[in-house]
């Protein structure tokens, strides 16, 4: 949008609300698994809508919004936060049932699964230990195809590395998960 007018403003801060607003609750669980810690999750959501409000003009209409957002949330992540705390883990909150669910099928998709499986009698607290304990480009990947149900291009994005990265890094860490989980199913 061309030109300093109130007009070109307003129009910009409504296509931004129409864009970057429905995500806000996704980028928030991302934020949270990422830091661990509730206020520092919303502060970093915060500064991924002012930057995200301040280059929008880079933002193409018509592609994937939240991982254009995911992207920005992850980069100040890495800049800031993740810079004076390597040490933290990911915290899970919902979707637990789902984790192991798109672990053992396609990422990102959609409906109930028709039959039961084995990990359904898994404890939330056991599906966060095994993501817990995995490496931090294996959590990432997964964080972001299995839990944000982006595609793996997008993750790729996100993260900054090669789509083949991506897949290998998902399909090594939900074999690490259920290598982990087994036990817990006998």
């Amino acid at each position: 949008m061309s030109g300093p007018s109130h007009v070109d403003r307003q129009e910009r801060r409504d296509f931004f609300e129409q864009e970057a607003l429905p995500h806000l609750n996704r980028l928030y669980a991302l934020a949270l698994r990422l830091v661990r810690n509730p206020d520092d999750a919303r502060d970093l959501v915060q500064e991924t809508m002012l930057r995200a409000y301040r280059f929008f003009d880079q933002y193409t209409a018509g592609t994937n919004c939240r991982a254009w957002l995911a992207r920005i949330l992850y980069n100040s992540f890495n800049n800031g936060y993740r810079r004076a705390q390597l040490e933290q883990a990911v915290l899970l909150s919902e979707a637990a049932d789902r984790r192991l669910e798109e672990a053992g099928g396609a990422p990102g998709g959609e409906g109930g699964r028709a039959l039961p499986t084995p990990y359904d009698r898994l404890d939330h607290h056991d599906i966060e230990q095994a993501l817990d304990a995995l490496a931090g480009e294996f959590r990432e990947a997964i964080l972001l195809v299995d839990i944000q149900e982006l595609r793996y291009e997008e993750a790729a994005r996100v993260l900054g590395v090669p789509v083949g990265t991506v897949k290998s890094r998902v399909s090594r860490g939900r074999a690490m998960m259920r290598r982990a989980l087994l036990p817990k199913l006998q």
